[in-house]
Parts: structure tokens; sequence; C-alpha cells
């Protein structure tokens, strides 16, 4: 679809990105997440798919899957089979299901492009999960939680923003 000028598609052309550096981090995660944030599909696969070796077997998220939630885009691969998957994206279709081989991606992207209010629900719907519960200000508060600290007032700002901001992302996807 790209060949054809139907679609724009960035994607990695390094052998190996794990182990890839970059001059700059900050610039780089600045120019990936405004790719990312203006991406109506970004492709998820489970956390180091292509290294089994690495895994010893073990099935997780790889971070794709929270980075294309939180900019509201819709996520296209596989569903991780595993706890941590199922606790994290416990809501109705969080990723739409291709073939591992991408063999029918042309024809589900094609469907989906087909369907602007299922790809405005869906992309706000995700945007509102992340602000809602994949903050890294929650992570941290269930930590403090656990050995009994109260969350600081910066924190409490924080949450209280992060909740205002699902409830637009909810509206808009209504």
């Amino acid at each position: 679809m790209a060949a054809e000028k139907r679609i724009f598609y960035i994607h990695d052309t390094m052998d190996n990105v794990a182990n890839s550096t970059t001059r700059d981090s900050l610039q780089h995660r600045d120019h990936y997440s405004n790719v990312v944030k203006r991406s109506r599909f970004f492709m998820v696969a489970e956390g180091k798919v292509t290294s089994p070796e690495q895994t010893g077997g073990q099935v997780s998220p790889g971070l794709r899957y929270y980075e294309g939630l939180a900019a509201g885009s819709v996520l296209i691969g596989q569903a991780p089979n595993c706890e941590s998957f199922r606790r994290d994206f416990d809501w109705q279709q969080p990723v739409i299901e291709i073939q591992p081989d991408g063999s029918d991606a042309v024809e589900v992207i094609s469907k989906l492009i087909s369907q602007p209010d299922r790809l405005r629900e869906i992309s706000c719907r995700n945007a509102e999960k992340a602000l809602r519960r994949h903050d890294w200000v929650y992570r941290w508060g269930e930590i403090l939680e656990r050995v009994g600290l109260e969350q600081t007032p910066a924190m409490e700002a924080r949450v209280k923003r992060l909740q205002e901001l699902a409830d637009l992302a909810r509206e808009d996807g209504q």
C-alpha cells in the first residue's frame, strides 16, 4: 500500500533496533513521540518476539503496546497470551488482530480505513485507557501505597489532570 502511495508507512530499517544507538536520546524520543501521535495505526508484537533465545518462552507485551495506546493509535498485530496483557488491556479488542506473518494486514487496514467512526472510537478509547491507567504516576502511587506512604501533592495534581484529559478523550470517542 505504501509503494502504491495509498498510505504513509514508517518502519524500522535496521537489523537490530534494540542495540542501536542515537546521538541524542531526548531528540530521538521527541521525534518518535511526534511520529506516533500522528499515526492512525501502530504495529505491535509481544516483547522480543524475534528473540526467543532471550525470552526463554516468556510472553509479555512489548513497550510498543503502551506507546501506541498512549498516542491513541489503533494497535494492529497480536495480543500476547499472558496475564500482564490481560490485566493491562482488559477491554474489548485492544488489538486489531492480523496474521503473525502479516498476510492479511492490507485487508484488515483497508477495512478499518473504510470505518472512520470505528477508528475514532478505538483511538479515543485507547487514549482514555492510557490516561486513566498507564502513566508512571499510577505505578509510583502503587509503590508508595505498598510501603505506607501518601502520594505527593504533585502526584495528586497529575492524576487529576490525567483524569480530566481522559474524560475529554471519552467524550470525543462518543
